[in-house]
This record gives C-alpha cells, structure tokens and sequence, in this order.
C-alpha cells in the first residue's frame, strides 16, 4: 500500500512539474492583431514592461488560438538609418599651367613688279593652358557627416578621355592634404563608381579636386552628398512625483522604484520653472531595501529652456537594480520636481503556426523563463531575424489570473505540501525498506 501511494504522490508531483505554462498563469493577456506571416514582432509597451517581474523579462510568453506557447525572444528595438542627399555648394578656381614648349613657323609673302618674295621665320615659345580647380563644401551648415559616396555631375574635353583627379581634404585651406587620386567617367556612364568619389574621411570642412591629366576642360555642375542619418531607437518614459521625507540626516525626496525592469536612464526635472537642483543620489537594493547607499554626489539637474544651454545629463542606471531611489537637492523647491525613468523600446519577435490569433501574456513571478526560446532555433542572428518579422499591433490588456500572479503568494500551496509529503513518504518507505532488507541478511545468516 505505502508502495502504491508513494508512486501515486511521484506520478502527480511529476506532472505538475511536466506542465507547460497555461494563460491563466500569467496576471494579464491581450490580443495580438492578426498577420499571414509567420514570424511575427510586437512592440512592448509601458504597462507591459511595468508589470514584469523577471529583469530578464522572462515572464512573457505568446499562445495560440489552442493554448500553444509559440517560440519567441525578446530585442531591443534598434536604431534605424535613413538614406539621405545634400547638394553641396561649390568654389571655381582659375590655374594656369605652363605646358612644354612649342615650334610656331610664320611665312610672309611679298609681292614687288613681276616678282613674289616669301618669308619663313621659326620661333619656340611656351604654351600655358587654363586649368580649373573645385572647393566643394562638405559642411555648410556646419554640421560634419560622414558621406558614403559624393556624386559629382560634370564636363570634360575630350570626353571620350577618363579624367583623372587629385582628391584634398581639410579644415583649412591652406593645409589639405592629399588622400588619393581618382579616375572618373563622364556623366553619361551608367555606373555610379565612374562618377562618384566614395570613403570620403569624416570630419573635414573642404574638399578639393585637381585635374592631373591632360584634359583641355573641366567643367564641375553639380555635387551630391549622399549620407546615412542616425534615427535613435524609441525611448518609453515613465513619469514618477516623489514623495517629501525627513528623518535624522535631512530631507529627501523619496520614491520606491515601480518595476523589476531596470531603466536605461533617469532624469530629475525641478518642479519650478527655469531653476536647478543640485544635491546627493541614494538607492537601496532589493535584498536590503532599508540600507540607503550613496549613489552620486553633487549631482546637477535643470529644466532651463534655452538654445544656449545644454540639457541636464540623465543618470545612466542600466547597472543599478534599485528597490527604492533617494535625492537631496540643495535649494527649496516650491513644487515638488518630476522623475522621468527612461526604458528602451522592447519587442517580442515569435514564430507563429497559423494557428491564430494569437495571445501574448505576461507578469508571473512562478515563471521566469519562456517555454520556447525562438534564439536558439536561428540560424543567424537574432538581429537580422528581428528585420524581417512583421510588425503587429497588441490590443487591450485584459485580466488572465490576476494580479495575483505578479507574487509569490501566487504559487498554489497545496503544491508545497504535496513536495513535503512525498519527501517524507520516501524516506519512510526507504527505511522500511533497509530495516526489512537487514531482517532478510541476518535470517540468511544466523552466525
């Protein structure tokens, strides 16, 4: 009978334990819009994010229609580049070059009565032609990008000819510096490389271009910068008003810190207009909340809105885990100053069965780890993966198990009992086992 319970208690621990993660074990779900691609990515969004428990953000996961975790990993939403061109203003300068010398033969003729007299003088005389030179402009508004190529438009005698240039570059005229010549086509070749200058070095105000081999005109019409502009990733801001706390050392302002996702970036904004807060940075850590550590000294923050003044430098928390957050400012505030946590965009990126729709869900402190990691299934990265799932949107979140869920009271106790007991009953019945089994020994063995 023990025998039988014993294997009875194993075969239901087993298979609590062997249970994939259901909907209802996560506090909150909402509706992803449908697609008829498989891989599939959704933008997070602040609630979401607030509500995890995992920093890993572990505690999310993506179901079908059936109740079917569906693989997916999480990435940062990355930055994204703009293809962009500028018309670049440019300067024409006049060089003169003498050439080699050449012969010049002048005859004259004359007639006198009934007789033609012809005279042929030879003189040498050196030749001096009419080069043009190109300032092109890299920066004229002050602004230095890097280009990716410039595209010039222009004109050469002969044109069957390839022109050949010197390319300078430089802040100061009077000190370019040679970086390579260059053989280009003219503008009637279907090849961007004919008529294009590419790996222009970064940070230089000028460009110069020298003709070097002997082409009688060059005629420059047009230049165009093309050039990648930067567009940042999205920042999710969560906007906190601390509360005003004294104790033996001074007043502080005080918030507890809202979510186990740590913030990118934290930015104290003063509660008055045009005014500074100068002071002393404290948090405490989840294992010691009541422990307050010195985090910065002599910190600065203001909300002073001026073309001419540089914007407060946020505190870069990304390697903090606060549990609650700390600040002293030097000057009385008459309103209370705003705290703006900044999180970085997240997406979920999950391959979808066609079994939709689908449902994502989230906030659960029993599990922290998703059933099926969509990264280890790729052959490439989960970077160029990510490009290529089709964006969908999320609907309202909705209740799954409640907000029960976000605790560790969430876990079912019974399920504790049911481990205790079966421990027990297992050393009961191993003992049982031994003391019988050494019965045996010594009625084998009566000496």
């Amino acid at each position: 009978m023990p025998r039988f319970i014993f294997s009875l208690l194993l075969l239901t621990l087993g298979c609590q334990a062997q249970a994939a993660p259901e909907i209802r074990d996560y506090a909150f779900q909402a509706v992803i819009g449908e697609s008829d691609q498989k891989l599939q990515r959704i933008e997070l969004p602040l609630e979401v994010i607030l509500a995890l428990t995992s920093p890993s953000l572990g505690d999310l996961a993506v179901f079908n229609v059936d109740g079917k975790q569906m693989p997916h990993s999480i990435a940062v939403t990355p930055d994204t580049f703009v293809e962009r061109e500028l018309d670049l203003p440019f300067h024409k300068f006049d060089r003169f070059l003498r050439q080699q010398t050449r012969i010049v033969t002048k005859r004259e003729q004359n007639q006198q009565q009934n007789s033609i007299s012809e005279l042929e003088t030879t003189e040498t005389i050196a030749v001096q032609a009419l080069r043009n030179d190109y300032l092109i402009e890299l920066a004229p508004d002050d602004d230095y990008r890097g280009y990716d190529r410039l595209e010039l438009q222009w004109r050469h005698e002969p044109a069957g000819q390839i022109l050949e240039v010197r390319i300078e570059v430089g802040n100061e005229l009077d000190r370019l510096r040679g970086i390579r010549r260059k053989s280009l086509a003219n503008n009637e070749s279907g090849d961007l490389d004919w008529r294009s200058i590419k790996s222009v070095p970064a940070g230089n105000k000028y460009l110069r271009l020298t003709p070097i081999n002997d082409v009688t005109r060059f005629e420059l019409s047009g230049v165009t910068g093309h050039y990648r502009e930067k567009q940042a990733a999205p920042t999710l801001v969560h906007e906190i008003t601390p509360k005003l706390v004294s104790d033996e050392t001074g007043e502080f302002y005080f918030f507890e810190y809202p979510s186990m996702v740590t913030a990118e970036s934290m930015r104290i904004v003063p509660g008055d207009n045009h005014s500074i807060i100068v002071g002393d940075l404290y948090t405490s850590s989840w294992s010691e909340p009541d422990n307050r550590q010195l985090a910065e000294t002599n910190f600065r923050q203001h909300n002073i809105a001026d073309a001419e003044v540089q914007p407060s430098r946020p505190f870069n928390i990304s390697w903090l885990r606060p549990a609650s957050i700390w600040f002293s400012t030097r000057a009385k505030q008459s309103a209370p100053p705003r705290v703006e946590l900044g999180y970085p965009q997240y997406e979920v990126v999950f391959l979808g069965d066609g079994n939709g729709p689908y449902r994502l869900a989230w906030g659960s402190h029993a599990t922290q780890a998703p059933a099926a990691n969509l990264s280890a299934l790729l052959e490439g990265s989960l970077r160029d993966t990510q490009q290529r799932g089709a964006p969908v949107q999320l609907g309202p979140a909705e209740e799954a198990g409640g907000v029960s869920r976000l605790s560790p009271e969430s876990t079912l106790p019974w399920q504790k009992w049911l481990l205790w007991a079966l421990l027990i009953l297992a050393a009961i019945v191993t003992g049982r086992m031994a003391y019988r089994l050494y019965g045996e020994m010594n009625a084998a063995n009566p000496s």
